[in-house]
């Protein structure tokens, strides 16, 4: 998919805008990062009712009803989009809260024999973010995660 820049013309998803504008997120990020989610959805096979929230950790983490993916934008001259294949709930056997640093949260996701499939960083690095937003934004996504997780089953 070639880049595109956000919110040009009449097509602005009103449901992407508000995963974004929910998430860790940066005002920059959050105008870039609409047309990975959007690309990560359809490589996946989903629709973008079925992104419950999105999370911001050297690209984007979309966590949805059938498990979760990363995508991410790359390239410094020729822009492209790469997607990673969904991580189903189905293949997941472990889910915790770890610290990632010394005020830091992260989540960690064990697939079978607790090997690591994912790892979400929520660290407060950006001058705008706080111990405490990362904190809040860490155990909201784990929320979402454990409740759509409990679903699939």
């Amino acid at each position: 998919m070639a880049y595109k820049k956000l919110w040009e013309g009449p097509s602005v998803d009103h449901q992407v805008f508000r995963l974004l504008s929910e998430s860790n997120f940066k005002a920059y990020d959050r105008q870039r990062y609409p047309p990975v989610l959007e690309e990560g959805v359809a490589q996946n096979g989903l629709s973008i009712d079925d992104v419950l929230a999105v999370a911001q950790d050297f690209g984007l983490w979309a966590i949805c009803q059938q498990g979760i993916f990363h995508a991410d934008l790359r390239g410094l001259l020729k822009k492209r989009i790469e997607v990673d294949a969904l991580i189903p709930y189905a293949e997941m056997t472990e889910m915790r809260v770890a610290p990632s640093g010394p005020h830091t949260r992260k989540l960690v996701i064990n697939g079978s024999s607790s090997k690591k499939r994912a790892e979400i960083d929520f660290s407060a690095a950006e001058p705008e973010r706080t111990i405490e937003g990362a904190a809040a934004h860490c155990e909201r996504i784990a929320r979402i995660m454990k409740s759509a997780w409990a679903s699939a089953k």
